[in-house]
């Protein structure tokens, strides 16, 4: 696939190229969702082919798809597959190039792309976006193949975020951890006292204030416990070019069991990220019952695991910032 451009005038984002050996298969993401991947994802890849729609993504309706590949999305379900499919200058199929599992979600906020791990073996990346806020997330990006020549720079896009759950548990009620590190101590301590003193709000200068803050009694340089049992997590992975495996912890929302071609699958709406003054980062996460080993979560449960972020741009959110 090329990365010409559409419009000379576009400025793609920071592309990084990633082996497929880099970027990893999808062999743990098709066994998060079967017991028995090897007989159920050839059934399920023909399945999804015979109730199958081409999705566009940034593509307006007056351009032409990619013609080198077809990004084939089906069922029509909560998950569905996604299939890229090599055609030739007949545009007849030729062979599977990739094929991966998709959670839908109706959850987004308008971000902007900071990065983009390519492989060009797979037609796939791993995106970096920033939110409004300056909250960096990774995701694998499911709409790559119909996507990649529309990326801008300093462009804000509508991205909805799901994600594939490897294992999920609940999180013990009152869980503690005590803090008796004097540089975590002050730091926790400053925080506290300036965001009271500023009605919650972090002031513009809230680094130099942290800096300058001093303990005003033995009270404030005692060991901190803090209760992690209410905690908002989101830590994405360390192995480069694989950021989208990533470890949350957070708030169910919202939860209903769905079925996904036979097989029973629990979608939560967990709200894995809350900074103040920003809207919380929201994220569908499916988790097939084999996965759950009797576990019944619901909503106001916390929750943690690890999970395969995905990111799925279909819009912009506004018009580009002139360069």
């Amino acid at each position: 696939m090329t990365q010409q451009q559409p419009n000379a005038h576009m400025t793609a984002p920071e592309t990084i190229l990633l082996s497929a050996d880099v970027m990893g298969s999808h062999a743990a993401h098709w066994q998060a969702l079967s017991s028995d991947p090897q007989a159920d994802v050839p059934a399920w890849l023909q399945q999804a082919v015979d109730d199958a729609m081409l999705p566009r993504g940034l593509c307006p309706a007056d351009q032409a798809l990619p013609s080198t590949h077809w990004l084939i999305q089906g069922p029509s379900s909560a998950i569905k597959v996604h299939q890229i499919i090599d055609v030739n200058s007949q545009d007849q199929p030729t062979g599977l190039r990739s094929a991966f599992p998709y959670i839908d979600s109706p959850y987004w906020q308008d971000v902007s792309i900071q990065r983009i791990g390519y492989c060009p073996e797979t037609l796939e990346a791993v995106l970096q976006v920033e939110t409004a806020q300056g909250i960096r997330i990774h995701g694998f990006d499911s709409l790559y193949a119909v996507n990649a020549n529309y990326y801008q720079a300093n462009q804000s896009y509508q991205a909805c975020f799901s994600a594939l759950a490897y294992q999920l548990e609940k999180v013990p009620a009152h869980e503690q951890m005590l803090v008796e590190d004097p540089a975590a101590i002050r730091h926790h301590r400053a925080l506290n006292a300036i965001l009271a003193a500023n009605n919650g709000i972090a002031p513009d200068d809230l680094q130099a204030q942290m800096e300058a803050w001093q303990p005003s009694s033995p009270d404030d340089e005692a060991p901190v416990t803090l209760d992690l049992s209410k905690m908002a997590a989101y830590l994405f992975g360390e192995q480069f070019g694989q950021e989208d495996e990533a470890w949350f912890q957070g708030e169910i929302l919202g939860a209903q069991t769905t079925d996904f071609l036979g097989q029973q699958v629990q979608l939560l709406d967990v709200a894995m990220l809350r900074e103040a003054n920003a809207l919380p980062l929201v994220v569908r996460i499916a988790c097939a019952a084999h996965r759950l080993e009797g576990q019944i979560f619901e909503v106001g449960d916390y929750i943690r695991g690890n999970i395969w972020m995905q990111i799925a741009i279909y819009a912009m959110s506004e018009p580009p910032t002139s360069t």
